[in-house]
């Protein structure tokens, strides 16, 4: 076989030529209202999304918004909010990419 192959050191094959490598487009904050982004590379291949705010604070951790990806625009909706802070939207951070 030709190409680009890796082994970890137990001699597992971990990369192949003919496995997807996640791109990272660029990054998002919600703030604190509806809202959307638009990047014309989403349409390059399977979006994915990370937050990045996750883990921060338990009481944070409700799902407080729907994320929906749509062509070539994220978007989201805030549908709840956090009891951290009763009657505020809290700001979220996300990274995206395709793969």
């Amino acid at each position: 076989m030709q190409g680009l192959q890796c082994w970890d050191a137990n001699g597992n094959l971990t990369l192949d030529l003919t496995d997807r490598l996640t791109r990272v487009l660029g990054e998002f904050e919600t703030g604190t209202v509806n809202g959307s982004i638009t990047d014309a590379n989403i349409a390059n291949g399977t979006p994915w999304i990370l937050n990045l705010s996750m883990g921060r604070n338990i009481a944070e951790q409700e799902k407080i918004f729907d994320i929906l990806i749509n062509g070539s625009t994220i978007s989201w909706t805030f549908t709840n909010y956090s009891s951290s802070f009763p009657g505020t939207a809290i700001s979220r951070k996300f990274i995206y990419g395709v793969y």
